[in-house]
């Protein structure tokens, strides 16, 4: 039997193209209607408890596979300021039959960091030699812009065509000739037209004739993008419609140099990123971060560098984000765009500083060292600023807050489950998944209460510095496993795609941390886009996972302070429930994690259980292992129900996740929040 309690949820504008589910399947019943196990959920309305952070609907970006690059950015191109060598690099050398040509990654030409690409061609045939990249995805009709930079090498004009190309046929593409190529760079911008939809176009640089050049950069991006963001992406992000982003990292932030990402995009010097192993072309820095927080709508949380980082660059950094523009870097953010200073409150020290894995790891005793200095260095900044620390459960916890409470505000906590079966699912691992679903639902729940309960305890000894830290679950998510290799309809490293039944889990999972509203001040789901993402994309759509569906959910509705839930009679259904005293909504979320049977379920309020009216809303598909895949109708959708709902019968489906609002369930009680 279980013992939960409540939360509150809402509508959601469904995506175009979203599939609907049966209306059986879906209604809220009378008594009669379906023959189902019947379970009482008794909500104690008059016995409000915490009020719930409204950050814990926070996200979590970090430079990581497509999570960011074609994910979030719009740049089509890879490696687009020429860090890596030929043999490494996305861009291919055209060398037709006869012709005298050479590709050289030149230093002498370095336009952004160190090398540029190099191309001299001495004997011309009568096709064009040069380089191009492939898997390019574009949609017919839709326009493309971009531009690059040349420099020619010689005396003289030297030509150069840009050919975008969607197919093998002589007409299958577009080419823009640029004559009067002269020495020193200078950009040259050039617009195409899609004329079919694939994800495998060409962009080439080519030479027609003999000519010596230097290429310093490249970009191609879709024309409709919003300050260099992906609008499809984008729109998605409004419906998650996040309280708080954290970025840069995760590990990618203990290698990552923030001053590689501000000024000119174009002479930003591209990096090899240790952590995951890419190419970095610093493109989206602070500045278009907070460019993006402020196209979502959402507030910035920005983790510093303490594994490979100075404290002295933290500090400068704050002062960037935050320093009036007469200070020294804050003048330097203003040269770059920006007079008036971000409103950048949550700053994280580093990421999982305890793990091998890690660039810089310390012990928790050096680390609690470091921590404090950077805490120091960065408040003697900006000291109105907010402090996340990294914490992990145990021997490092036991460190860390003796020596640094006083320098958090909260600590955080990471935890990842694992599916261990690949997406889509064969007939045998289908199998698998639905006979211990019923059993492995628990399993995010499960490590989510750990971090909490660790916490719980310590401030129930009493200290007074750690009673006032609250916990920060600023990466929470699942994975398949730990290979990176993506699920089938996947393109970058880690694309594993969730299914209805990993929402369910997911789902049961966020009830634990709104029941722990009392301690939990803030959680991120990792990660937003594609890298086990609840946007996934593709190289030309995007579309919410059963997990976005989740999560837009709840956001749009649950809030306020969360009232005590008992489940009677079940060992199926997880309720939990949030009553909102400004608008005095009663909200339920009701999972039922059986993977077999259909559950009636009675709600009982205090007094007569009258309201003004009830709404509800409900995320399902087809099976258990159902996916949204970007271009295709969506299997997982959210849908509100239209029949008249009877809080004494209400019928969920199996694998379901059902959402009631209630309009007014006080005026026969009285909440004493």
């Amino acid at each position: 039997m279980k013992h939960n309690d409540g939360e509150y949820n809402g509508w959601l504008r469904m995506c175009p193209g979203a599939g609907t589910l049966g209306m059986a399947s879906l209604a809220l019943l009378s008594a009669g209607t379906i023959q189902a196990a019947e379970v009482e959920i008794q909500v104690r309305l008059d016995q409000p408890g915490a009020s719930i952070s409204p950050y814990v609907y926070g996200q979590f970006i970090e430079h990581m596979g497509r999570g960011i690059h074609d994910g979030i950015w719009a740049e089509k191109l890879q490696d687009r300021k020429f860090l890596l060598e030929p043999a490494k690099s996305p861009w291919k050398p055209v060398q037709p039959a006869g012709a005298e040509f050479e590709l050289i990654h030149d230093t002498a030409g370095a336009y952004a960091g160190e090398r540029c690409m190099e191309l001299w061609l001495r004997k011309a045939v009568d096709d064009p030699s040069g380089i191009r990249q492939g898997d390019l995805g574009l949609l017919a009709g839709k326009e493309y812009i971009g531009y690059i930079f040349l420099s020619n090498i010689d005396s003289g004009l030297a030509s150069v065509d840009v050919r975008l190309a969607w197919g093998n046929e002589p007409g299958a593409g577009q080419n823009v000739h640029i004559d009067g190529v002269g020495r020193g760079y200078h950009k040259f911008p050039f617009r195409f037209s899609a004329g079919a939809t694939t994800d495998s176009a060409l962009l080439s640089v080519l030479l027609p004739k003999a000519a010596h050049i230097w290429i310093g950069c490249v970009s191609l991006m879709p024309a409709d993008n919003v300050k260099g963001l992906r609008r499809d992406t984008l729109e998605l992000m409004k419906k998650l419609n996040p309280t708080i982003i954290r970025w840069p990292g995760g590990n990618f932030v203990s290698g990552y140099d923030w001053k590689d990402g501000i000024g000119d995009r174009d002479r930003r010097p591209p990096r090899w990123e240790r952590a995951w192993g890419a190419d970095e072309d610093n493109d989206f820095g602070l500045d278009e971060f907070m460019a993006f927080c402020d196209e979502v709508g959402t507030e910035p949380y920005i983790a510093v560098n303490s594994g490979l980082g100075r404290v002295e660059d933290a500090g400068d950094e704050v002062e960037y984000a935050t320093g009036a523009s007469n200070t020294p870097w804050g003048a330097t953010r203003a040269r770059n765009g920006r007079a008036k200073p971000y409103a950048v409150k949550w700053w994280g020290v580093g990421n999982e500083m305890f793990g091998g894995w890690q660039l810089g790891v310390v012990s928790a005793e050096r680390y609690a060292f470091r921590h404090n200095a950077f805490v120091a260095a960065m408040k003697a900044r900006q000291p109105d600023i907010k402090i996340i620390a990294v914490g992990a459960p145990g021997g490092w916890n036991d460190v860390m807050f003796p020596r640094c409470a006083a320098n958090m505000d909260l600590i955080s906590g990471h935890h990842y489950s694992e599916r261990k079966l690949r997406v889509p699912f064969t007939v045998e691992d289908a199998a698998k998944f639905e006979q211990r679903f019923t059993a492995d639902s628990d399993k995010v729940a499960a490590g989510l209460r750990g971090l909490i309960t660790d916490l719980r305890n310590r401030r129930a000894k009493g200290d007074s510095e750690v009673k006032r830290v609250g916990l920060a679950v600023d990466e929470w998510g699942m994975v398949n496993d730990w290979n990176g290799a993506p699920d089938a309809p996947g393109i970058g490293i880690f694309e594993h795609y969730y299914t209805l039944g990993d929402a369910v889990t997911i789902g049961r999972g966020l009830h634990e941390l709104l029941r722990a509203s009392d301690v939990v001040a803030m959680a991120n789901w990792s990660e937003t886009v594609n890298v086990v993402g609840a946007i996934k994309t593709n190289r030309n759509f995007a579309c919410l996972d059963p997990v976005g569906h989740l999560l837009a959910l709840y956001r749009a509705r649950f809030g306020g302070a969360v009232v005590p839930v008992a489940v009677k009679a079940s060992d199926t259904v997880d309720a939990v429930a949030a009553w909102d005293k400004k608008t005095d909504v009663l909200s339920i979320g009701l999972i039922n994690f059986s993977a077999s049977e259909e559950v009636a379920v009675a709600v009982r309020l205090p007094g007569d259980g009258k309201s003004t009216s009830v709404r509800a809303w409900r995320i399902g598909g087809g099976n258990l292992g159902a996916i949204n895949v970007p271009g295709q109708p969506e299997a997982v959708t959210t849908t509100e129900v239209a029949e008249r709902i009877h809080l004494d019968r209400v019928v969920l489906p199996k694998y379901s996740i059902t959402v009631l609002c209630i309009k007014s369930p006080s005026r026969n009680t009285s909440p004493s929040n």
